[in-house]
């Protein structure tokens, strides 16, 4: 409470720089008293995240008195995080942490951190041919329901484990999906959907609801599956090098549902819901390669119908 109402104090003026009470606390102390501060309203796995920031990053500038922070030793901090190796992503979270924390310690202080060009990866989307295998494969294991949440529902992995009997819908054949299961610092918890767009129903299609049934439970609270986030990226990497496929990622499989849907000409407004994003840029980021294709074979479809319906008949004249 005393630290939010001393941040209160700078950011209505009561107080002046020279008399920062923080001004002689370290941005590692800073850290560990915005993390105590927020701790209550953050997820868990942003907790987790910040703590990991705040136990192996920028540790020499953690060092430093938030007197003494300058914008030109955050650049160098963030440029000695990237020649260590640190990604871009990993970058822009430490330095999103750092100016949540001058934010409050130290409002004053204006930052215009340069941070490192995150590379573009491609994006590695499973073929047809090769979920119908890895569907055989699992199928009577404790794998084939996640599996098809993720291949066919669209669902993220903390989605899927934080999936509970009271959310599946038999009679009605929906899907709730309002929670998650991930990581935190004392280990996995449930939380809230990742967004308000990520808290959504979808329809219970009857193969999952079949594959569901063989693992019914009577607790209205037990996890549709038992199977942690980890086990599951391990089980899919094992099921590929078995099957000689391709390597890619259990978010993958949620690619490919995206992808399939595409190529059904089901509309982006319905896919955003379907899947739970807050608006179309991830689509248009991932699979912009797929909408130029859609693209393309709308137009013909276009060109062929003005031609046969409206062009020939003007053209016999």
């Amino acid at each position: 409470k005393d630290v939010q109402l001393r941040a209160a104090e700078f950011e209505a003026g009561l107080l002046s720089v020279s008399e920062n009470a923080y001004d002689s606390m370290t941005l590692g102390e800073a850290m560990k008293k915005y993390i105590d501060s927020k701790s209550s309203i953050l997820s868990p796995s942003t907790v987790k995240g910040y703590v990991s920031i705040s136990e192996h990053c920028v540790l020499d500038l953690q060092k430093t008195k938030l007197k003494d922070i300058t914008p030109e030793r955050i650049q160098i901090a963030i440029n000695d995080e990237t020649a260590q190796g640190r990604g871009a992503k990993t970058c822009k979270n430490v330095h999103c942490f750092i100016s949540a924390v001058l934010k409050m310690y130290k409002p004053d202080l204006h930052l215009n951190t340069r941070l490192p060009q995150r590379v573009k990866n491609e994006i590695s989307i499973p073929q047809e041919e090769e979920i119908k295998k890895l569907v055989e494969y699992f199928k009577g294991t404790n794998m084939e329901v996640p599996f098809m949440l993720g291949a066919f529902c669209g669902m993220r992995a903390s989605e899927i484990t934080g999936l509970v009997w009271k959310n599946v819908d038999l009679k009605n054949n929906r899907i709730r999906i309002c929670q998650a299961y991930v990581r935190g610092n004392d280990g996995y918890v449930m939380k809230g959907a990742k967004s308000v767009a990520g808290e959504r129903s979808i329809k219970l299609f009857p193969f999952v609801k079949t594959a569901l049934m063989e693992h019914l439970n009577d607790d209205p609270d037990a996890r549709v599956s038992e199977v942690q986030n980890e086990t599951l990226h391990k089980r899919l990497t094992k099921a590929l090098v078995e099957l000689s496929l391709p390597h890619y990622r259990f978010h993958d499989l949620r690619h490919y549902c995206v992808s399939a849907m595409l190529s059904q000409n089901v509309p982006k407004n319905y896919i955003i819901d379907f899947v739970g994003h807050a608006d179309g840029t991830m689509i248009d980021r991932v699979y912009g390669h797929i909408m130029q294709n859609k693209k393309d074979s709308v137009e013909d479809v276009m060109e062929e119908y003005f031609e046969k319906s409206v062009m020939k008949s003007v053209m016999k004249k």
